[in-house]
């Protein structure tokens, strides 16, 4: 009986643990230091990556969201980065195409933690190989020479790139948009070439089609902070826990 009690007292507890889940940052962000300390990255490094990420989700609507903890509540990284993203509602409700990357820098050297789980929707774009590669080519060997704002920045480049393939939606006012009218171009084009067809003359249409540009987003890098407008809130989206985890 002694021991039935004892067994189970350490399962209460180790579920409590592992059903703790950080609250929703109020105003959102998508750079949240949760740490005790909560100077993971410099004040002018957190705006600079704040303002880099709210325009990249206003650009395409893709929402990456880096949150940096000093514990994991009882549970893996991966795991704990997934309750966050369900729970917080990370990317769209609609197109669930959100990313959290996950960064726990305490422990000694191999004890660290660092995760990156994509939504639903990403998980095309974002495949666990190309999350499992982010982590070990472009965030933790910064991560290892104590230049952290240098791994999140090449990750979230890294990440940006690899998503760019899927879900561009550029937001209007807050909103998904640009759905209508791609398919209004769309339309456009291909009674333009019925026309040229039934007219018989095909040399003389051209269509000249543009381009994303080659990393996915017009940003041009990470700035210096200040224009533009910030975040405007989670949307609901949600994970399966796509993705994969790391040690450092």
């Amino acid at each position: 009986m002694k021991r039935f009690i004892i067994l189970f007292f350490a399962a209460l507890f180790s579920f409590a643990a592992i059903a703790q889940i950080p609250e929703r940052p109020s105003p959102p962000r998508l750079y949240n230091d949760l740490t005790q300390s909560g100077n993971f990255l410099s004040s002018s490094e957190e705006k600079s990556l704040e303002k880099t990420l709210s325009d990249f989700d206003r650009q395409t609507s893709n929402q990456i969201c880096v949150v940096i903890v000093d514990t994991l509540y009882g549970t893996t990284s991966a795991d704990l980065a997934t309750r966050i993203f369900n729970a917080w509602g990370v990317g769209t409700q609609k197109l669930a195409n959100g990313v959290i990357v996950l960064v726990k820098p305490t422990g000694g050297a191999g004890g660290r933690d660092l995760a990156i789980i994509t939504g639903y929707g990403l998980e095309g774009a974002i495949t666990d190989i190309e999350t499992q590669r982010i982590q070990q080519n472009e965030i933790i060997p910064h991560f290892k020479e104590g230049k952290y704002y240098e791994g999140i920045k090449a990750g979230c480049e890294a990440l940006m790139i690899a998503a760019k393939g899927e879900y561009n939606v550029a937001r209007k006012g807050g909103k998904e948009g640009g759905s209508l009218k791609t398919i209004l171009i769309l339309i456009a084009v291909a009674l333009f070439v019925l026309t040229i067809f039934r007219r018989g003359g095909g040399g003389g249409g051209r269509y000249y089609g543009g381009s994303f540009g080659s990393s996915g987003w017009s940003g041009g890098g990470f700035s210096s902070g200040g224009g533009g407008g910030g975040f405007g809130g989670f949307g609901g989206g949600s994970s399966g826990g796509g993705g994969s985890s790391s040690k450092w």
